[in-house]
């Protein structure tokens, strides 16, 4: 059963990202071409959340909300209006550090990633074995991630920033990868100690957004797997962040 008040949001004009705010992150993105199409906001909000409510808190989110900016296919931001459906898949969030990634065995010993042929998959360049594990089910270098690994919040963050925005100049070492997906992911999720185990977990719930039904503009100007909205919700703290990127052109 819903509750019938509505979710208040506030937006946090002076929250702080330091991952995404840091020089490192900043030089990599404007190289990985996510610069000016890509951003992290942060609201708080007003009532306890069950998770019964989560349809509702999300539609309450993005409904009429002018601090959440989508981009036009002119290359414009603009707003969604009104909002009467949103579309959204859970993600996973077991991790809480990079050990997850050490079954990748596509890299050199110096970190140098394992160059291929060049090859075009679904309008990507694949010129290493990274993007073919993470893009070519056809090859083994897939299998080194599950289905329900590839459902892993910090998997989504580091698939996004290796296949990267509309103009991307891809690394020859995976290291800057890893390090701007550790970032980016402790910005967006936060972590608590369990009492009883007395380890690390992921308190956040994180949701993918797929689809929005609005009234002015859409959720992205094209259906594109670079375009992409989560929401990362602190139930802890009562705040949320939507983490946002899209572009009208892919080169």
């Amino acid at each position: 059963m819903l509750s019938e008040s509505n979710f208040r949001f506030t937006l946090l004009e002076d929250a702080k990202f330091p991952g995404l705010e840091s020089k490192q992150v900043k030089e990599l993105f404007y190289k990985w071409g996510f610069t000016d199409h890509l951003y992290v906001k942060r609201f708080i909000y007003d009532q306890y959340l069950q998770e019964y409510d989560i349809d509702k808190f999300l539609l309450h989110l993005f409904n009429n909300n002018p601090h959440i900016k989508v981009l036009s296919k002119s290359d414009q931001w603009g707003t969604l209006g009104k909002v009467t459906l949103v579309e959204k898949e859970e993600t996973a969030h077991s991790v809480t550090n990079l050990q997850f990634f050490d079954r990748l065995r596509i890299v050199r010993e110096n970190g140098d990633i394992v160059k291929s042929l060049d090859e075009y998959y679904e309008g990507f360049l694949v010129a290493d074995e990274l993007r073919k594990c993470l893009l070519m089910p056809e090859f083994e270098t897939f299998d080194y991630f599950s289905k329900e690994d590839r459902k892993e919040f910090i998997f989504h963050v580091f698939k996004a920033l290796c296949l990267g925005g509309r103009l991307c100049q891809y690394e020859d070492s995976i290291q800057d990868y890893l390090l701007a997906t550790k970032l980016v992911y402790k910005d967006l999720i936060t972590v608590t100690r369990d009492p009883a185990t007395k380890q690390l977990r992921v308190a956040s719930l994180v949701f993918k957004i797929n689809h929005v039904e609005s009234t002015v503009s859409p959720l992205f100007p094209s259906e594109h797997p670079q375009n992409f909205c989560y929401v990362s919700i602190d139930p802890l703290k009562r705040h949320c962040n939507v983490f946002y990127h899209s572009s009208d052109q892919y080169y």
